[in-house]
């Protein structure tokens, strides 16, 4: 029969080799996150910078596929929908234009 200590191994295992694991983790991460920080407390206004700054993590993480470490950002900064960048094509900045590809 096999011990306690062999059963959480082989749970862990298995648990990590799904991707199960990791996601568990950040949701923890996040959950104390909010559980910590005082909702009611508040913030100071977001320069448009830091908000183009943080969009670009938060793509990046997404397009890489760390969708735990995504969902952690997106819980600290308070970030709801969709990420600036998911219609690109629909942003009117000049500079755009120079890496969009043809229509």
């Amino acid at each position: 029969m096999a011990t306690v200590a062999e059963l959480k191994a082989v749970l862990k295992d298995t648990l990590e080799k799904r991707g199960a694991l990791g996601e568990i983790k950040a949701w923890i991460r996040a959950e104390v996150f909010k559980a910590l920080h005082d909702e009611s407390e508040p913030r100071p206004q977001l320069s448009h910078e830091n908000f183009l700054i943080n969009e670009l993590f938060r793509e990046y993480l997404e397009f890489n596929n760390y969708k735990y470490t995504a969902s952690v950002l997106t819980a600290a900064l308070r970030i709801q929908g969709e990420s600036l960048f998911q219609n690109l094509a629909s942003l009117k900045c000049p500079w755009t234009d120079s890496f969009l590809p043809e229509s």
